[in-house]
Parts: C-alpha cells; structure tokens; sequence
C-alpha cells in the first residue's frame, strides 16, 4: 500500500443514503400517518416499533411484518390500510442532495459503493428513480446483509463484498456514531454536515479535485 499525506492510498468510498445522498423527512411520515389514522403526532411517534424496525432493516421480517408491528403499537389505526402506510412510509424520501455530483467526481478515480442502513420498500419501489444507485459500483443494504450501523461487522461486511480493507476506504455518514463505529475498525470517516465540508474533508485523500 503506497501512503498518502500520511495515510493509505484511498481505492474505495462508502457512502450513506439518507441524510446524505437523500434527504428525508420523518416529520412528512408521521404527519401523513397522522392524517390517515386521525391521531395526533405524538401518538404516532410514540407509536414507532424500534424493535420491528431493526428487524425489518436486517431483513428478519417482511414488509408485511412492520406494518403489522406498527398497527399494533398504535392506540387506534382507525382501518389504516397497507396502500395508505405504505404510501406515508414511501414520504420520507424528499429528494437527491448536491452529493451526487461528488459521488460522480470520486467515481472518477475510485469504487463508489453504498452503505445503508435500509429496508426493502424504499430499495425495491423508490430509489431507482434517482441518479445514485446508477453511479456506484456495488452496495451493502442492511437488510440484505443482516446487519445494521454502528455495528463493527457491517463495516468489515462492506470492504470483504468491495474487496478492499478498512484502511484503504472513506466512510461518509451524517450519524457521528456510525462514523465513530466505521474509524474503530480501522476505516477513514467523514461526518457529513453540508456538500462544501465534505469536498474539503475529501480533498486531502486525493479523491477529488475542487474546482
């Protein structure tokens, strides 16, 4: 391994989805499922499954399953249907943030692969209408892999599929503690805030040129 400023020449980078590449909007979900079932924000939220919802993200239970889980905790669903979970759950993704053109840009000089914590709605029905899952090479979606951020196995998962080591790789995430878990197991981490914070954390890797 050839050393750059110090520290290994960089051939991959793992990017985040949500919060990176997408924006999301709980807030829209919740106000949706709202809406649909006429209880209030807070019953809502208090309402969320964490446990299905882990379960549902390492691919343990079906689509079917997390609904299920989520009738279950509400007070009252007031006959919520699948189609109109389904579609607050499908308005949590806003849109594609200026990331991809930095996606794009380190294309040019390494492997791009995806790092999500996710689940198979949003994966199989929503994202293929962006630019992103385009422009990579490969991805590592929790649900597929059995395994979720912060955990350290999801990271080694990640660079044995990309066929890499952990010190050969950027890791861009907008969760300080999955970036925490990712430079624990030996890889570069950036905490991604805003697009101008992240070219200039790249720039030093070598792995993007700013105009």
């Amino acid at each position: 391994m050839v050393p750059l400023n110090g520290k290994y020449m960089i051939d991959t980078v793992f990017f985040d989805i949500g919060g990176v590449l997408l924006t999301i909007s709980p807030e829209t979900t919740i106000q949706q499922l709202a809406q649909y079932t006429g209880l209030t924000i807070e019953d809502i939220q208090n309402a969320f499954p964490k446990d299905a919802h882990d379960k549902y993200e390492k691919g343990f239970i079906p689509d079917e399953g997390f609904y299920q889980a989520y009738l279950k905790n509400l007070p009252s669903h007031n006959g919520l249907t699948s189609l109109q979970f389904w579609d607050a759950w499908s308005q949590l993704i806003v849109g594609e943030t200026e990331v991809i053109d930095v996606l794009k840009s380190v294309a040019k000089s390494s492997k791009t692969w995806l790092l999500s914590n996710t689940n198979p709605m949003h994966i199989e029905t929503e994202i293929h209408a962006y630019q992103f899952p385009h422009q990579v090479d490969g991805a590592v979606y929790s649900f597929d892999v059995g395994l979720r951020k912060p955990d350290p196995a999801i990271y080694h998962k990640a660079c044995a599929m990309a066929k890499t080591l952990p010190e050969r790789c950027i890791f861009i995430d907008d969760l300080k503690e999955n970036i925490d878990a990712a430079i624990s197991v030996g890889m570069n981490g950036i905490h991604f805030k805003n697009v101008d914070q992240l070219k200039n954390e790249l720039e030093p890797f070598g792995v993007l040129k700013i105009q």
